[in-house]
């Protein structure tokens, strides 16, 4: 690019010296006008003429002149033309206008400029031939070319350092980045890439993206380090039940009730660790990525079906059971999901209420959404144990809590169920033994299209 502009430079200057020079040479021609005589036949007489000692003139001040008619006959040439060497060659143009051009003389640059004389009529009837040397101007061109050429040179030469060093200096957090990421392992995901960097630009928004994004990692492989504990332990337990009853009952020959009971206790054991395997395969299910798209569901129609068979179970306990139905709200989900949210909570909801108590199942529309209010007369629980009630394997320290069964899955997959569709889950209690309410929100059908 800068040689470009150089030569774009070079040039402009060089046209406008031949520009400045032909209006010398033009105003040569102009003195020497009013000395012609074009009435009878075409003519010079210079007697008088203030400027001819420049017609005298050789090759460093002196304006060589010669005229000719109109049939391009030589009819006058000024004196200096006779201390020439080398002759002027010249070819008269075919126009009628001005014409000038540049040309070697006796080996120097000369610029000629051939200006028309024309009559009181305006008719042409011959031409001035004004010649003059530019060998100073082109000195002067010279140096200036010798000037552009170094300077172009040096800032080059600066371009190619200044780009290193600004490339060096705008890679230096790319390589930093680079380095960072490479000595990140799953063994340490506690580290993090610097973005301490002077100025705050893409490279740093960029650190800072793969921060979060090591922060989301580290984050995932904890949950499921504590997941794949909180497992094991789990399914620990009721597997060494059945070990130890196994093995209890192989040492010596035993009675038909003895084996009944421990079959008995074999089959609660994996009883509850079927249930358990169900429901890590449902969380498994709803945090995968790879399902099934959602369908229109009509939650009213469903909860009625689900609330209907958990009747049934809350006469048997003695517990009065109330339900209010909005009918055809629809929402964006997989039926079975929503179904698995509604035997949770229902199935909580009759294990901890004792007998006599009561449930309340309400499900309304409010401000856009599907909004579903299950409370209940049960053991409630305290502010601790709320900010621990969705994690998963947590399970209350309440006696009643511990005594039944159940695995500290069911609240986690409700969660993980109703965020999948971008809803809401909250719970609520006024203490232990007074009871809890459940809140969840689902966006509706209608104001999603809308």
């Amino acid at each position: 690019m800068l040689s470009l502009f150089g030569y774009f430079l070079y040039e402009t200057f060089h046209q406008s010296i031949h520009h400045n020079y032909d209006r010398h040479l033009c105003f040569e021609a102009e003195q020497l006008l009013p000395h012609i005589n074009t009435e009878d036949s075409l003519s010079i007489d210079l007697t008088g003429y203030s400027r001819n000692a420049a017609l005298e003139s050789g090759v460093e001040y002196g304006t060589y002149v010669r005229m000719y008619n109109q049939k391009d006959s030589l009819i006058y040439r000024s004196p200096n033309f006779s201390d020439t060497i080398q002759p002027l060659d010249t070819e008269i143009p075919e126009t009628h206008e001005e014409y000038s051009f540049s040309s070697q003389w006796q080996d120097l640059p000369a610029r000629t400029l051939f200006y028309p004389i024309r009559d009181n009529s305006g008719q042409l009837c011959g031409w001035l031939e004004v010649t003059g040397f530019e060998w100073t101007l082109h000195e002067e061109l010279s140096r200036f070319r010798q000037y552009l050429l170094v300077l172009i040179a040096i800032s080059v030469a600066f371009s190619i350092l200044g780009g290193y060093w600004l490339s060096r200096r705008a890679l230096t957090p790319v390589a930093s980045i680079n380095e960072a990421a490479k000595s990140i392992t799953a063994t340490d995901l506690d580290k993090r890439i610097p973005v301490n960097y002077q100025v705050r630009d893409e490279l740093t928004d960029l650190a800072e993206t793969f921060n979060m994004m090591l922060n989301r990692l580290q984050k995932g492989f904890e949950r499921e380090k504590r997941f794949t504990s909180d497992a094991a332990h789990e399914l620990m337990t009721p597997l060494s039940s059945l070990q130890s009853d196994a093995e209890i009952m192989l040492r010596k020959p035993r009675s038909k009730e003895e084996y009944r009971e421990t079959i008995q206790r074999m089959l609660t054991e994996t009883r509850r660790m079927s249930e358990m395997v169900h429901l890590l395969l449902q969380l498994s299910r709803v945090e995968s990525v790879h399902r099934s798209e959602p369908e229109i569901v009509n939650v009213s129609r469903v909860t009625e079906v689900v609330s209907e068979k958990y009747k049934q179970k809350a006469r048997e306990k003695d517990i009065n059971m109330n339900i209010q139905i909005d009918p055809d709200l629809q929402v964006q989900a997989h039926g079975a999901y929503f179904e698995e949210v509604l035997n949770n909570l229902l199935e909580n909801a009759l294990k901890y209420t004792p007998k006599g108590g009561a449930i309340d199942l309400r499900l309304q529309r409010s401000s856009g959404k599907a909004v579903l209010h299950l409370n209940d007369t049960g053991i409630g629980f305290d502010q601790e144990t709320k900010k621990h009630l969705f994690e998963r394997f947590y399970r209350a320290s309440q006696q009643d809590v511990q005594e039944s069964p159940g695995s500290g899955l069911g609240l986690p997959l409700v969660k993980a169920i109703i965020e999948l569709y971008d809803g809401k889950i909250r719970a609520y209690s006024d203490g232990e033994g007074q009871g809890s309410t459940f809140v969840v929100e689902l966006p509706l059908m209608e104001e999603s299209k809308s």
